[in-house]
């Protein structure tokens, strides 16, 4: 049998990307987490890390056993909250804007419910800027937004390029501006697209403007314009437009996180929080 005391000191260190940081999340010193792998290693009859410089990477059985650790740590946590009296059993309110939840809220979700069946989640998908507000004015215990000017309280998930991105299916025509389908001024990404279009602006030309992510990449998957999205985001049928390759700017970086609600969090927003940082992995981890 494996212990899932082991388990989490496993998940910890590949979320986490150090057996420092693990041991804080765990709750124990670092040689106990180091004693918990040499422990699942020894029972599985394979090595899960192999030094590399000052930190450890990943080996092919430590890659195989991630999926089956979350689901037995989760497996467990959610018997106990559902046959006794120790689970959670309250409500959360979560701030999204629609692009992340339409790239992450399903297995966030999922990963969530399977730990605490018992507790209810109301979801509010609005852009950043507004879910910050929501959150400095209580109205929300939490949200995952995109870090922006005059942000306060911003708790770092991810931080990755920019990149312009386009359906497999986009054909440029050489000589013509490439046509744009873009978020709202509010929308972080839009004006970090803007302040590199500045002596560019003649290389595209906006053809669709929407609030909706929804609506921005049904316009994209079609292959009718190209959009900005966080290279970790760009999923199945899409496909970089390199810079060079369209004659368009280099984009900067972006940083995604939570805020919490002001005073002390709810257990049930902790565990929400912890249930997002497990589902969004940080992007050396991506990029391996």
């Amino acid at each position: 049998m494996l212990d899932t005391d082991q388990l989490r000191s496993f998940l910890a260190i590949v979320d986490l990307g150090s057996f420092t940081r693990a041991s804080e999340r765990v709750n124990k010193t670092q040689s106990a987490v180091s004693m918990h792998i040499r422990r699942l290693e020894e029972q599985l009859g394979c090595a899960l890390f192999v030094k590399q410089g000052r930190g450890a990477k990943l080996t092919r059985e430590g890659e195989e056993l991630i999926e089956f650790a979350r689901k037995i740590v989760q497996a467990e946590a959610g018997a106990l909250a559902a046959l006794s009296r120790k689970g959670l059993r309250g409500a959360v309110r979560l701030g999204i804007p629609d692009d992340y939840a339409e790239a992450f809220l399903a297995e966030i979700l999922t990963r969530y419910n399977h730990m605490h069946p018992l507790v209810e989640i109301a979801a509010t998908c609005e852009n950043s800027q507004e879910l910050a507000a929501l959150i400095q004015a209580g109205a929300l215990d939490l949200a995952l937004v995109t870090d922006h000017e005059g942000l306060t309280g911003f708790e770092l998930i991810r931080e990755e390029p920019l990149a312009w991105c386009v359906s497999t299916k986009f054909k440029q025509r050489p000589g013509e501006p490439i046509p744009i389908a873009q978020g709202s001024q509010a929308c972080v990404w839009r004006r970090a697209m803007d302040s590199v279009l500045d002596e560019s602006r003649d290389k595209v030309r906006a053809i669709f403007v929407s609030k909706n992510y929804t609506a921005i990449g049904a316009v994209v998957r079609a292959g009718l314009a190209a959009t900005v999205l966080p290279v970790g985001m760009i999923g199945d049928g899409l496909r970089v437009l390199l810079a060079a390759e369209a004659g368009l700017p280099r984009l900067p970086t972006t940083r995604m996180g939570l805020l919490h609600r002001p005073g002390a969090p709810t257990e049930e927003a902790k565990a929400l929080a912890q249930a997002i940082r497990d589902t969004i992995p940080p992007a050396s981890r991506l990029a391996a």
